[in-house]
């Protein structure tokens, strides 16, 4: 099901409304809301320009920044926590959201505010859609949970925040295994 109908709703839109902001008939869009008729490309790329989302979102695939980000804050303010089991004689670690971001922060020189809203996360987090896994978020066909989000937006934060030194070594003991 695409998104076009929620995306409109979304930013209180009536048919009309947008019809004449694209310079669509409303009952052309009415018709590719309900799916009775599917939009050609140029016009795939015009309307999600006009929401500023991606085709693939539009279309109804991946999840939109904006969630991914509201991930993001949820992680932080809950706390969330993934535990990782290692092979024994290491204990087996747990990578928490609230610290990794602080963590990130701090050597960064971020002033983390008492209220975290979705712009401080676009404004200081948006490095997170460079890599490869949470970019692929955005246009997955696949369903993740919340918890699988996280745990994917947390692990790139993880890593950013990790010395030069020590992500060679990672980077090597995969290439190794």
């Amino acid at each position: 099901m695409n998104r076009i109908k929620e995306l409109r709703k979304k930013n209180h839109l009536t048919l009309k409304d947008m019809g004449s902001k694209l310079n669509m008939l409303d009952s052309t869009l009415s018709q590719y809301e309900n799916e009775k008729r599917t939009p050609n490309e140029a016009t795939w790329q015009a309307l999600a320009n006009f929401f500023n989302v991606s085709v693939d979102y539009l279309k109804g695939y991946g999840y939109s920044k904006d969630y991914i980000y509201k991930q993001l804050d949820d992680a932080y303010k809950e706390p969330y926590t993934k535990d990782y089991e290692v092979e024994p004689p290491f204990t087996n670690p747990v990578l928490s959201a609230k610290e990794e971001i602080e963590k990130y922060c701090e050597q960064n020189k971020i002033s983390i505010p008492k209220d975290t809203d979705l712009k401080f996360w676009q404004d200081n987090f948006s490095f997170i859609f460079k890599d490869r896994s949470v970019n692929r978020l955005l246009t997955t066909k696949d369903n993740y949970s919340d918890s699988e989000i996280k745990e994917i937006i947390i692990n790139v934060i993880f890593f950013a925040g990790l010395s030069p030194d020590t992500k060679r070594a990672f980077k090597l003991l995969k290439r190794n295994n």
